[in-house]
């Protein structure tokens, strides 16, 4: 009876990955990973998910823009974005799209062969009732 519950219990856990139960999972926290010594051929790469803050969802059409530069991307139907060739110095990071309050990342260290890979939840703007 015993080895039998075990196996219902893996079983259970193993149809929760595979349906993509990652709510079960997941964390509000936003998370900046950052790789150096790639071979990028000099440049800094910005690359990363935009998710919404209450269902983890991906949210396609955010804007990512490097401020004080007119680098900017926005995001795919899997909220994912990429912007390449950064020259090296500090940036803030503006993260904005309709129904949802702008997000800034300040102090943003881009450098020669540098990764960085951002996941980034936004929170809903509130719905104001008249």
């Amino acid at each position: 009876m015993k080895r039998l519950f075990v196996v219902d219990a893996v079983l259970v856990f193993i149809s929760l990955l595979l349906t993509g139960c990652s709510g079960y999972f997941s964390s509000t926290k936003d998370t900046i990973t950052v790789q150096d010594s790639l071979a990028l051929k000099g440049s800094c790469i910005l690359t990363g998910t935009i998710l919404d803050y209450n269902t983890n969802e991906p949210i396609r059409g955010a804007n990512v823009v490097v401020s004080s530069k007119p680098i900017r991307s926005v995001t795919d139907l899997y909220g994912q974005f990429e912007i390449i060739d950064i020259l090296p110095g500090t940036y803030t990071l503006q993260i904005f799209c309709v129904g949802y309050i702008q997000k800034d990342l300040p102090d943003i260290q881009a450098k020669p062969d540098r990764l960085i890979k951002f996941d980034i939840k936004l929170k809903p703007r509130p719905v104001h009732n008249e």
